[in-house]
């Protein structure tokens, strides 16, 4: 059994990560051989942030995802007993510079992953359990309409419809400015999200 997921990771995740998706698919196609190698190790990614306790330490989330991708295309390489030489090459298109985040950052990312599933909380039950299992267990659309026995093009709405509810409740509710603040929507503790 997966021990469950540490909330202020999710929300850090989906606020800092999710954002960089489409470069880390563009820079791995490069180095992979094929579409579905590209899903694999992307999922890969996710599921080795998510389970981490804390990312407190990451100040560039970019380049923290883009070196999670490098390390674990390498730890392939060091399992395959026949590896790429050209895939080995370009491992360097992964690079990018991490300086390592503060214990500021850390603590309001915490806060904010906090304040973020308060919000997920609060969605339908359906698009609830989508939104869980793909963004939170870091399933695939397909495995995620496999479990709930829905298709995947409801997946899909389920998933647009959720970011959009979660989008709106951001806007109606705002983010509290303070560590006492309450959202009122979700009775979380909100912070205001800052530039750091």
């Amino acid at each position: 059994m997966i021990a469950p997921l540490d909330p202020a990771v999710v929300a850090w995740v989906s606020a800092h990560v999710i954002p960089y998706e489409a470069e880390l698919r563009t820079r791995l196609r490069r180095l992979c051989g094929s579409e579905a190698e590209v899903d694999d190790l992307v999922q890969d990614v996710y599921f080795r942030i998510l389970k981490m306790e804390s990312v407190q330490h990451v100040l560039e989330p970019k380049a923290f995802l883009m070196q999670v991708a490098k390390n674990i295309l390498v730890d392939r390489f060091r399992r395959e007993a026949i590896v790429r030489i050209d895939a080995v090459a370009s491992l360097e298109e992964l690079d990018v510079a991490d300086p390592g985040p503060s214990p500021e950052r850390v603590a309001l990312a915490r806060a904010e992953l906090k304040w973020v599933l308060g919000l997920v909380a609060n969605l339908p039950d359906r698009c609830r359990h989508v939104f869980s299992a793909r963004k939170i267990d870091g399933l695939s659309q397909q495995e995620t309409a496999h479990s709930l026995n829905i298709s995947e093009n409801v997946v899909e709405k389920e998933m647009m419809r959720g970011l959009k509810l979660v989008a709106d409740m951001v806007a109606r509710v705002g983010v509290d400015s303070g560590a006492g603040g309450q959202c009122a929507a979700t009775g979380q503790r909100g912070f205001r999200k800052r530039n750091v």
